[in-house]
């Protein structure tokens, strides 16, 4: 019964998402993987009522679906408000991460609230028509009686009758008797958990595994980029790119690569202007073959390719990888700003030779376009003004000796064909032969001269500037490079050691952007929005239970869940992500808090009833224990696949074993699955014992100063009766 909680709840959340225009992409997918276990968790806390209220109280069975539901309704409710709640804030994400991040939030909240009208709506139908206790013992007691070999050796009997009759109850016996201990030993209890948690924080801030924007998969398309010097003719540049393709062929890697495209003469980057008609660019795409059908990691056949193709005279080649996130930039990204282009181009320089030998860096350059080469005559305007010559008459004649000059046109029939004069091909071919000319010219006398065009002009070889790039009013060089074999925040560590005491001239500024820039603003939000939530929750559970001890208890498991994070990153040796551990802590925030609210609000109904307060969480804890723990169960079963790649090829009916997808979504499923395991036993134990603790202080406290108040108000009467 519960289980049909996750088709219908799918089913209304792929209504919402149609109507909001939004397909199954990436993102989708995963939200639906992460939510499959949480939607359930609704319909265990009211059909497992449903069943302990006949179970428990003999009821009818309409009476007993009332009941249970209406019982649980507000906690219910404030439970999964609590959840929508964490992730209400991530649809406030700004820029380009928020973009590909806010499909995970939207897809949440509309599948969590359709669980919710699932859980009141349909489930205590479901409970009222199926749900029969009496009938199920009396069917067990003719079992019993009357046992046939199916019945007596079918494995799903033998592991239900072994769950419900040995395990649960032993475990619940356990618990009882722990939770027992704990709250006649309350404050060795509270010091242990915060004593626990600082420990675990000191341990990971010493032995982490560094920290991560975005997880670094395992791409399964490459994309070689071959650069030639400007001007370089187009057969050069292919017989490099040939060159670069013979070298591959030698690889161990280069079985594992399905397709391959190459495009000679044109440039993917947008301010390589002339797009598909660059005869110095080209670039080489490759598809690999999928992650269980490679030899190797693609890791090792990407720094193949860069071995292969390091020395390569004549070209500057890089290997662009695939993202799996959004186009956040390079790991290392180093803006230099300033106005003289010359200068520029020598910090540029100077910087990449400073950072050139720092491990993990790979495919080091700028975005400097130095332009095709030119050769520039420069005319002595003195010398030609003396010898009565123009520089138009230097020009036409430079022009006309490389270009030609339209002398007269060829008619035949009813077509023109142009007469073009200029030198011929191997009279133009270098420098030389432009310094070379005469320049023939008649003066102002009318006489016909002859002059060498080194008499009035010089010859030079330069380079222009093809394109000049600004960002805030000033000219921009920017360095980019990639980390290989460490993490980025590690290699950008060690750029800007190195860079801290690089000397910039006056005018000149050296900045990060990037990756690392967006790594800041990300982190920054997910710090609000990690805030919003906790606020959110604390108003729900304000609203709910009319008090605020109830609430704050609460939230310290919120707080307590971190130690299983922490845990779970260097047990794994994850390396904590910026991204995707950020999320996993705000879900966390707001799934941790619903057993606590399910646990505490069946102690306030027993207080309520007039049972004390310790005797309350007794029961309460025995009564919840299996809501509890089947919620949390379900919730870390669903994200299991994610975090660990195992999965089911249904089309071959094999199983897969490291999933390519699972590399980019462990971070995240990792800190849910850690998280939910230890602060579901904090929840249990520890959130009872310092409510207990908490009410006890507040009783002392209050006793305290009413013996105050009454002190105070004995001695002025003591005074005028002396």
């Amino acid at each position: 019964l519960i289980s049909t909680a996750i088709p219908l709840s799918m089913l209304m959340g792929f209504i919402v998402l149609s109507i909001m225009g939004i397909t199954l992409n990436f993102v989708v997918l995963f939200a639906l993987v992460l939510v499959l276990g949480i939607v359930v968790d609704d319909a265990v806390v009211v059909i497992e009522n449903i069943y302990r209220h006949q179970q428990e109280y003999g009821e009818n069975l309409i009476v007993a679906a009332k009941k249970a539901t209406s019982e649980v309704a507000v906690p219910v409710t404030t439970a999964t408000l609590t959840t929508i709640s964490a992730f209400l804030p991530l649809l406030f994400w700004p820029g380009v991460v928020g973009d590909f991040m806010s499909f995970l939030p939207i897809t949440l909240i509309a599948t969590m609230l359709s669980s919710l009208v699932v859980a009141f709506v349909i489930s205590p139908v479901q409970g009222s028509v199926f749900i029969n206790y009496r009938k199920e013992i009396a069917k067990a007691k003719h079992n019993l009686e009357h046992p046939s070999f199916w019945r007596k050796y079918n494995p799903f009997t033998m592991i239900y009758h072994w769950v419900d009759e040995k395990f649960f109850p032993r475990t619940q016996k356990q618990y009882v008797h722990a939770l027992e201990w704990s709250l006649k030993n309350k404050k060795k209890t509270i010091l242990g958990s915060v004593a626990l948690l600082i420990v675990v924080l000191i341990v990971f801030s010493i032995f982490n595994a560094g920290v991560e924007f975005f997880p670094n998969t395992q791409p399964s398309q490459l994309t070689v980029q071959i650069s030639t010097p400007p001007g370089t003719p187009l057969e050069v540049t292919n017989e490099i790119t040939r060159l670069v393709e013979s070298r591959m062929k030698g690889m161990d890697g280069y079985g594992d690569i399905e397709f391959r495209v190459t495009n000679v003469g044109s440039s993917n980057n947008p301010f390589d202007f002339g797009g598909s008609s660059i005869s110095d660019k080209a670039n080489y795409a490759l598809s690999l073959y999928p992650k269980d059908e490679r030899k190797q990691s693609s890791f090792e056949t990407l720094d193949e390719i860069r071995a292969a193709t390091a020395d390569i005279p004549g070209a500057d080649i890089k290997v662009e990888v695939q993202q799996m996130g959004p186009p956040v930039g390079e790991a290392v990204n180093i803006e230099i700003a300033g106005e003289d282009y010359t200068q520029l181009r020598a910090l540029s320089a100077a910087v990449q030779e400073e950072i050139r030998d720092i491990p993990g860096l790979v495919d080091l350059g700028d975005d400097f376009n130095a332009g095709k080469p030119e050769i520039q005559v420069i005319v002595n305007r003195e010398k030609a003004a003396l010898l009565e010559m123009t520089t138009a008459q230097i020009g036409s004649t430079v022009r006309t000796a490389v270009n030609g000059t339209e002398a007269a046109k060829f008619r035949v029939g009813e077509d023109d064909y142009k007469i073009t004069v200029r030198l011929r091909e191997d009279q133009r071919q270098t420098p030389e032969d432009i310094q070379n000319l005469n320049i023939t010219f008649m003066n102002r006398r009318g006489k016909l001269l002859s002059i060498p065009l080194t008499s009035v002009a010089q010859v030079v070889r330069s380079t222009g500037v093809s394109d000049i790039r600004r960002k805030d009013y000033k000219r921009v060089i920017t360095i980019t490079a990639d980390a290989q074999g460490r993490l980025a925040n590690d290699v950008l560590g060690d750029v800007k050691t190195r860079l801290a005491s690089f000397q910039m001239p006056n005018g000149y500024s050296v900045n990060f952007a990037g990756e690392q820039k967006e790594q800041e603003e990300a982190a920054a939000f997910l710090g609000r929005a990690l805030l919003v939530t906790v606020f959110l929750i604390f108003l729900l559970m304000v609203s709910e239970f009319n008090s605020i001890k109830v609430p704050f208890v609460i939230m310290i498991s919120v707080v307590l869940s971190l130690i299983g994070v922490l845990l779970g990153l260097l047990i794994t040796r994850e390396p904590f992500g910026v991204i995707m551990t950020g999320v996993g802590v705000i879900a966390l925030a707001g799934i941790v808090v619903k057993n606590a609210i399910v646990l505490l609000d069946f102690a306030k109904q027993k207080v309520q009833e007039g049972m004390p307060l310790e005797e309350a969480l007794l029961e309460a804890g025995r009564t919840r224990l299996r809501p509890v723990v089947l919620t949390a169960v379900s919730t870390i079963l669903g994200v299991v696949p994610l975090a660990t790649g195992v999965d089911i090829d249904w089309r071959n009916f094999t199983l897969v074993v490291g999933a390519e997808s699972s590399d980019f979504w462990r971070g995240l499923g990792i800190a849910i699955i850690s998280g939910l395991s230890v602060s579901t036993f904090l929840t249990l134990v520890v959130i009872p014992t310092l409510y207990a603790w908490l009410d006890e202080s507040h009783t002392a406290l209050k006793d305290r100063l009413r013996k105050t108040v009454s002190r105070s108000a004995e001695r002025p009467e003591a005074v005028t009766e002396s």
